[in-house]
Formats: structure tokens, C-alpha cells, sequence
């Protein structure tokens, strides 16, 4: 999850003018990167519980990343808060 906030960082400030450049900056596809970038995105108690290494264990990062909903109160929803 701080990846995603450092790249998201370097793309809001302009160090960076895309995810592909990211991903070949850090060696990696850009798909991953937006997936990652994505977990930017989570309701706040959302990331607590990951945190905290409490979700659900049929949730995986991976689902999580991708297309997320935009919508906190759905996001709960996906994940069973």
C-alpha cells in the first residue's frame, strides 16, 4: 500500500508522466502498478483491517486492487464490513 501512495505521489507531482513509466522505472508491468495504485483509492477502515491483518481471509490484495469501486459504502460491501 505505500508503494501505491508513493507512485500515486510521483504522478500528482510530475516526476513521472505515466503508470507504464513507473513500471519501467521500477522493472515491473504497469498493470501491477495499477492495481497497486488502486489500493489508493480503499475506505480508510478498509485499510485499518489490513492493516491490521484482520480481512476476511476469502479477500485477497489482488481483489482488492482490482477495479475497485469508487464508492466507499461498496467497497465494505465487496469485502464484508
Amino acid at each position: 500500500m505505500a508503494r501505491g501512495h508513493r507512485w500515486l505521489a510521483m504522478l500528482e507531482s510530475g516526476k513521472v508522466k505515466s503508470l507504464k513509466e513507473i513500471g519501467m522505472r521500477e522493472g515491473i508491468d504497469n498493470s501491477y502498478v495499477s492495481r497497486i495504485v488502486n489500493l489508493t483509492t480503499l475506505a480508510p477502515d478498509i485499510v485499518v483491517v489490513i492493516l491490521n491483518v484482520a480481512r476476511p481471509k476469502h479477500i485477497t490484495l489482488f481483489d482488492l486492487a482490482v477495479d475497485p469501486p469508487a464508492l466507499w459504502n461498496e467497497q465494505r460491501k465487496r469485502v464484508g464490513l
